[in-house]
């Protein structure tokens, strides 16, 4: 499928899904089962790792991606989600609004690796 002006707008609705999953999941675990931080993050990581990539790949995209360069660009964008968190952390932010922060500040990182290196 030829890129479009409606791709982003796309990718920003799966991703909105994948970070609202993200973010339920770190809720869940932090709230009820009291999980460190960083644990949470990583289990609503793997949680929404999963949902971001089918929806990137049929609704986004519309064409196969590498998985595996689609799961570098992740942990990267994992690995500064965790910088931001550790940042938001030692600033004295609660656990669930510094994961919300750093959540939301990674996309577009995530985007113009996934449009120019995993799906192109």
């Amino acid at each position: 499928m030829a890129k479009s002006a409606a791709q982003p707008l796309r990718f920003a609705l799966v991703g909105a899904v994948a970070t609202g999953v993200h973010m339920a999941v770190a809720a869940l675990l932090l709230g009820i089962w009291s999980w460190p931080a960083y644990l949470a993050n990583l289990g609503a990581f793997l949680v929404a790792f999963g949902v971001s990539y089918l929806g990137h790949r049929y609704l986004t995209f519309a064409r196969t991606g590498s998985p595996w360069r689609f799961l570098l660009v992740a942990l990267a964008g994992f690995g500064l989600n965790n910088l931001l968190l550790t940042g938001l952390l030692a600033c004295g932010l609660p656990a669930l609004y510094a994961l919300l922060a750093a959540t939301a500040l990674v996309p577009v990182f995530s985007y113009l690796l996934s449009s120019l290196w995993v799906f192109r």
